[in-house]
This record gives C-alpha cells, sequence and structure tokens, in this order.
C-alpha cells in the first residue's frame, strides 16, 4: 500500500501567538485534511523547510485531528499574504500574526497558502 501524500505547515496560534506545525495529508487531488498539530519553533520549521510548504486546494480537519495545541482551535485563517492563522471565532476583524494586515474574514476559496516564514 502506498503512503499518502503528506506534509506539514506551520501556524501561529491567535491567542498565544506561538508557532507551531500542522500535518496536511492529501484525500484527493485538491484536497487535503489537517490530521496532526504540533508545537514548533520557528527556527526548527525554517531548518526543516516548512516555510516553503504550498498547498493548493480545499482543506478540512480529519475527525480525529486534536487542534491547536495552545488554543484547542480546529479551524485557520489563511491571510491575503498566504499564510495560516488560528481562527478562534467570535468576530470577523482579523490581525495576521505573520504580517500584521488587518481585515475582515471572508470563505476560503482554496487558492492556496504558503505555510509560513518571516515577516
Amino acid at each position: 500500500m502506498a503512503m499518502p501524500e503528506a506534509t506539514v505547515a506551520i501556524c501561529k496560534c491567535k491567542e498565544t501567538h506561538k508557532t507551531y506545525g500542522v500535518r496536511f495529508e492529501k484525500t484527493a487531488p485538491g484536497h487535503w485534511k489537517y490530521t496532526w498539530a504540533f508545537p514548533m519553533k520557528e527556527a526548527a520549521a525554517r531548518r526543516e523547510g516548512y516555510e516553503g510548504t504550498t498547498i493548493d486546494g480545499a482543506i478540512e480537519p480529519d475527525a480525529g485531528y486534536p487542534g491547536c495545541p495552545y488554543c484547542g482551535t480546529n479551524y485557520f485563517v489563511v491571510c491575503s499574504c498566504g499564510k495560516l492563522n488560528c481562527n478562534t471565532g467570535g468576530s470577523t476583524a482579523f490581525t495576521c500574526e505573520w504580517c500584521g494586515k488587518t481585515g475582515h474574514l471572508t470563505t476560503y476559496g482554496g487558492t492556496g497558502f504558503r505555510a509560513g516564514g518571516d515577516r
């Protein structure tokens, strides 16, 4: 049996401002499930090459996804800068933990995102 295509992207927690890794598994062309999350320092993410990860297509949590290791949320915001942030809900106003841009949340259209990197 072939191993599924999988990759790790980095995300920043909206509540704690800490970085963590998220494992994404391709389930079909243009469809990804996030399956696992773990604390990770930005320097380690760069060393592993995770900041260069790009995922194109629809993303959704796997039934067993444990959520952000810091705040527990199962949802993300993909900023216009292309990077992932936690989305704890409660407001449509948003400030990106990576680039500092502010705006109002809309539905993710599956256009892809970059996994992280420096501001």
